[in-house]
């Protein structure tokens, strides 16, 4: 009786932790999907950050200021250089 008992107790904290999963992995499917639905619809990207912070301990640093100054540059082509001779050089 006491091992029918445990059995049941088992099999009942099984099924309870698969629901609780599938529940779980429904719930980041329906997540994704409205995203994504919603980024099409907007026609933006989805903005979703994930930070992760390798020292929790660390102190946290305030944001680098952003640079206010912008640079503009004439570009200009870069030729490749002859290629060496094969032979040394005579001396």
């Amino acid at each position: 009786m006491r091992s029918l008992f445990s059995l049941l107790i088992r099999l009942l904290i099984l099924v309870v932790g698969a629901v609780i999963g599938l529940g779980l992995f429904l719930f980041a499917v329906v997540a994704f999907a409205v995203i994504v639905l919603g980024s099409l619809l907007t026609g933006r990207k989805p903005n979703v950050q994930f930070r992760v912070n390798k020292n929790p301990w660390a102190r946290r640093r305030p944001p680098a200021p952003a640079a206010d100054d912008v640079v503009d540059i004439e570009a200009r082509e870069v030729k490749d250089p002859p290629p060496l001779p094969l032979q040394p050089p005579k001396g």
